[in-house]
């Protein structure tokens, strides 16, 4: 009986030794046909499968996903390329999670960075602008403090008399401010070294005021607004009255605190400035202007007439704009100041209250001057003044003459620095000898010079003999009595 073996994969019949050939001969034809059979099957199998050279593949192949970040040869899965493109998008709005989107955003200009990089080359630079946060900054100081750059912005209120001084403006830089408040004293503004504030090296802030500082980066400047009722800077301000107080002139605040010095407003000190007569020239006329010697301000004495400033319209010395006009005095031998009833030899040029003059005889005083060369009574009588120019001075001399002559005329009349040339009015009286006769006479004088002018009464008679002003008592006493108009 035959051995019928076979292969172990695919059972092809196998011969066997011990077998007749004509068994194993048909044997081996069969394994022949089923192996020709299965490899027909297996030739139309591989060519229906992809080449190794770009492969084409159809229905849903799939590949292992490899791990996120994977840089190789490997082929991304879907689900390798999802991870990918959600870790690009990071949450993005869903507005701009695709590339359109972005490319719409940016104007779909593809030379975006260049086209923004000259756009902010057009705008200013962030450090010429404060362009951070407001802030918010209060303090108060009761002594002297330096601005710093920290400064900018802030408000800072003195609380006493102090002295501001400023950082150099290079370092605080353009567009630095600072609001300073006074409350409690005037506030002293002193920039750094040489540097200015509007214009001036210093500048003060009165008490009860307060101002705006703001740097250009080269200088300093104020609002021109102290305060809701400070005007601008092209007003001036004329707040005093010179006086004399004891020996000394004083210049002192009246209906306010300020005085404009070379454009800029200064608070007067509440005590007043005061000036002595110390080394002055006696009867000799002076104009007294005050100027800032450093931050305090100062009378002086100068016999330099006065100008107007064509900037600001102040009166000031001439060709010296640092010197405003305060008034003016004319010191008596000594030197000092007088200012009485009979000599007003200060006088103030802002603010002056009006002036009023009067003199008497205090004994009678005879002339017998006759009509042809009148003459000053007595010099003990006159009224001695300063005068603005464009004043005028109205005079009334009165009291009582005795003639010394039967029936003869005497005569009185008033002088303006003159013996010997009266005015045209006048007043003549023809009496008996020895009668006593009231007289009283005016006038009303024009045109006198400025500077240093007197009153006097005049007197003659028409005929021989004398006429007496009686000086002794006062119900008959002779005076004179002066104003002075604007």
């Amino acid at each position: 009986m035959p051995t019928l073996n076979t292969t172990p994969n695919r059972a092809y019949q196998e011969p066997f030794l011990g077998n007749e050939l004509s068994v194993d001969v048909g044997r081996i034809i069969s394994a022949l046909r089923a192996i020709d059979t299965d490899v027909a099957a297996a030739f139309a199998q591989i060519v229906a499968k992809a080449g190794l050279a770009s492969p084409s593949f159809t229905g849903v192949p799939t590949t292992p996903t490899a791990a996120p970040g994977t840089d190789t040869g490997q082929i991304a899965s879907t689900a390798f390329v999802r991870a990918a493109i959600v870790e690009l998008i990071d949450s993005s709005p869903g507005a701009l999670d695709t590339l359109n989107e972005l490319a719409a955003a940016l104007g779909d200009d593809p030379n975006f960075a260049a086209t923004m990089a000259a756009l902010i080359g057009t705008k200013a630079d962030a450090s010429a602008l404060d362009l951070k946060e407001p802030k918010s900054v209060y303090a108060a100081k009761s002594s002297g403090y330096t601005a710093v750059a920290a400064d900018n912005n802030a408000v800072i209120r003195f609380t006493a008399t102090a002295t501001l001084s400023l950082t150099a403006v290079a370092t605080l830089g353009t567009n630095w401010h600072l609001t300073v408040v006074a409350d409690g004293g005037d506030v002293t503004v002193d920039p750094n070294a040489s540097e200015t504030i509007d214009g001036a090296t210093t500048i003060v802030i009165p008490n009860g005021y307060s101002a705006l500082i703001v740097s250009n980066g080269s200088a300093f400047f104020t609002s021109k607004m102290w305060s809701i009722i400070q005007p601008k800077a092209t007003m001036a301000f004329a707040q005093c009255r010179l006086s004399l107080s004891g020996a000394n002139l004083i210049l002192s605040r009246f209906s306010g605190q300020l005085l404009t010095i070379n454009g800029v407003h200064y608070s007067i000190p509440s005590a007043g400035i005061t000036l002595a007569p110390t080394a002055l020239t006696p009867s000799t006329l002076y104009y007294i202007y005050a100027y800032m010697s450093g931050t305090t301000m100062t009378l002086e004495a100068s016999a330099t007439a006065y100008a107007t400033d064509s900037n600001t319209g102040v009166v000031i010395k001439s060709g010296d704009a640092t010197r405003t006009l305060v008034g003016m005095a004319y010191p008596e031998t000594g030197p000092v100041f007088t200012d009485t009833a009979k000599k007003r030899f200060v006088r103030s040029w802002f603010n002056d209250p009006g002036v009023r003059l009067q003199n008497n005889f205090t004994a009678n005083r005879a002339t017998s001057s006759p009509h042809t060369t009148p003459q000053e009574v007595n010099s003990e009588i006159r009224c001695q003044f300063l005068l603005w120019s464009g004043e005028k001075v109205e005079a009334i001399a009165a009291g009582s003459f005795v003639n010394g002559n039967a029936n003869g005329g005497q005569i009185a009349a008033l002088g303006f620095n003159t013996t010997t040339t009266p005015e045209d009015v006048g007043v003549t009286a023809v009496i008996a000898a020895a009668e006593v006769s009231p007289f009283s006479v005016g006038a009303l004088k024009e045109g006198l010079s400025e500077g240093f002018n007197y009153a006097t009464l005049m007197g003659w008679v028409s005929a021989s003999g004398g006429a007496t002003f009686y000086g002794d008592i006062n119900g008959r006493r002779t005076s004179l009595r002066c104003s002075l108009l604007r």
